[in-house]
């Protein structure tokens, strides 16, 4: 009979695990790091400008109307919140936060008033607030 050693399966299977923890690890510990205040200030800052322009657009809309929808911004992310009033305010609202410099995502979480289907959107204009780079 032959002998066999289990000791070496045995140490493959702990290398293994090992090499999978420390990937995970890796993955876990890995990524951007920390925000230093500087620049949580300036994200703050650039923020806070999508916000007022995308507000500012969405009141001047005939067919939204001021302080129906609001907008929160989370990086470059917008996210409109409020009722329209109807389906065409609703494309005209997301047009409009779509053109605001810096954004990079329109995300609807508005509620749908009966209204009409098409309106008159002035969203591609050029607002005066806009900075270009």
């Amino acid at each position: 009979m032959r002998e066999v050693r289990l000791g070496t399966g045995r140490s493959m299977m702990i290398l293994a695990l090992a090499s999978v923890l420390v990937q995970g690890c890796a993955l876990l510990g890995g990524g951007r790091p920390a925000e230093t205040p500087a620049q949580a200030q300036e994200r703050q800052t650039q923020e806070a400008a999508i916000r007022r322009e995308v507000e500012a657009r969405l009141a001047a809309e005939p067919s939204i109307g001021a302080g129906r929808l609001r907008a929160e911004v989370n990086g470059r992310d917008v996210h409109l919140h409020g009722a329209a009033p109807g389906f065409g305010a609703l494309q005209c609202a997301l047009a409009n936060a779509g053109l605001v410099p810096g954004v990079r995502l329109v995300v609807d979480f508005m509620v749908l008033e009966p209204g009409p289907r098409t309106v008159t959107c002035l969203a591609p204009r050029v607002f005066a607030a806009s900075p270009r780079a």
